[in-house]
C-alpha cells in the first residue's frame, strides 16, 4: 500500500529552490501533505516557532548558508523556542558530505534521504520513520546535545561556517567519541538471556563467530530482526562507536544502519546473539 501523507504537514528547508520544489512535487504524489518551504535553518526555526505551524517531520538539507542543516538539527534536539525535541528529521545528503553523517547520527537524525531524491526512496525512508510511532526512549537530555560542538566541526569541515543566530543555543565541548561514549549512547543494554531476542536457528546468511562464541553470529544487515540483541560493539564506517554489545536493535536503529549502507557509509559487522 503506498504512502498517505495526506494528512501530514512537512517543512522543507533547502536554500535550492529547485531541490525544495522536486521534494514538494514528490510529496504531493503522496497525498497532497501541507508543506512549508524554508531557504535556511534560521527560516525554519521562525516556521517551527510559529503556533499555527504544527509539522509532523522535518526534510532538510546539510549545507545551507545562515544556518547549516546540522545547527538545525541540533537546535530542535535541545528544544530551542519551546520546539518539540523529538521532532522526525530526515536530511538529505551525499556522498561528498559522509565526513558529517557521524554527527547527525549524533544528534539523533531520523532518517538520511539520498541525492537525487527519487520518489521510491523518499516513500521508503519516511514509511520507515513515521513506522517507528511516538516512542522517544532514543531522544538523549539537552545537556548531551549542547555538548556536541557543531560549530567547530562545520568550521574544520568546510573551512566557512554559517553563523548561528544569537538566539541560537551555542556550542559547548567538543565532538569527539571514545569507545565508551557511543553515537548511540543512551540506549540502554538489555538481557542478553535470549528471552525476548531469541533468533531462529536458520537465520539468513549466519556465519558462527570463529573465535569460538558458540552464542552470536554474524548476521547480514538487510536480516537483522527487530529486536535481536548486539553481541559486539558496533562502529562507523570512520571507526566512530555506533552501539555497544548489549544494545536492542530497534527499528530506528535498523532503518539508520540500512540508510548508511545505502550511502556507502557502512558499520562494520554485526554480530548478535542467537
Amino acid at each position: 500500500m503506498a504512502l498517505d501523507l495526506g494528512d501530514h504537514s512537512v517543512l522543507i528547508v533547502d536554500d535550492e529552490q529547485f531541490s525544495r520544489s522536486v521534494v514538494a512535487h514528490l510529496l504531493v504524489e503522496m497525498g497532497r501533505p501541507r508543506i512549508i518551504q524554508a531557504s535556511n535553518g534560521s527560516e525554519a526555526l521562525d516556521a517551527l516557532g510559529d503556533e499555527s505551524g504544527k509539522f509532523d517531520f522535518i526534510i532538510a538539507d546539510f549545507n545551507m548558508p545562515v544556518m547549516h542543516g546540522l545547527q538545525l538539527l541540533k537546535a530542535i534536539r535541545v528544544g530551542h523556542g519551546e520546539i518539540d525535541r523529538a521532532m522526525p528529521v530526515a536530511m538529505v545528503t551525499g556522498y561528498s558530505e559522509k565526513h558529517l553523517v557521524d554527527l547527525a547520527l549524533a544528534l539523533d537524525v531520523n532518517a538520511f534521504l539520498i541525492k537525487p531524491v527519487s520518489k521510491r526512496g523518499l516513500e521508503n525512508r519516511l514509511e520507515s520513520m513515521l513506522s517507528q510511532g511516538g516512542d522517544n526512549i532514543w531522544l538523549k537530555s539537552e545537556n548531551l546535545y549542547l555538548d556536541l560542538n557543531v560549530d567547530s566541526v562545520l568550521d574544520d569541515v568546510l573551512g566557512t561556517m554559517p553563523k548561528p543566530s544569537d538566539e541560537t543555543p551555542q556550542s559547548r565541548g567538543f565532538f569527539i567519541k571514545g569507545k565508551e561514549e557511543p553515537l548511540f549512547r543512551d540506549l540502554e543494554p538489555v538481557s542478553t538471556d535470549g528471552s525476548e531476542a531469541q533468533l531462529p536457528a536458520d537465520s539468513p546468511g549466519g556465519e558462527t563467530a570463529a573465535d569460538g562464541d558458540p552464542e552470536s553470529y554474524k548476521c547480514p544487515l538487510r536480516h537483522i530482526p527487530a529486536g535481536a540483541i548486539l553481541a559486539r560493539d558496533v562502529h562507523t564506517a570512520d571507526g566512530r562507536l555506533f552501539l555497544h554489545a548489549g544494545a536492542e536493535m530497534t527499528l530506528r536503529v535498523i532503518s539508520i544502519l540500512l540508510d548508511l549502507l545505502d550511502l556507502d557509509h557502512p558499520v562494520d559487522s554485526i554480530w548478535i546473539v542467537k
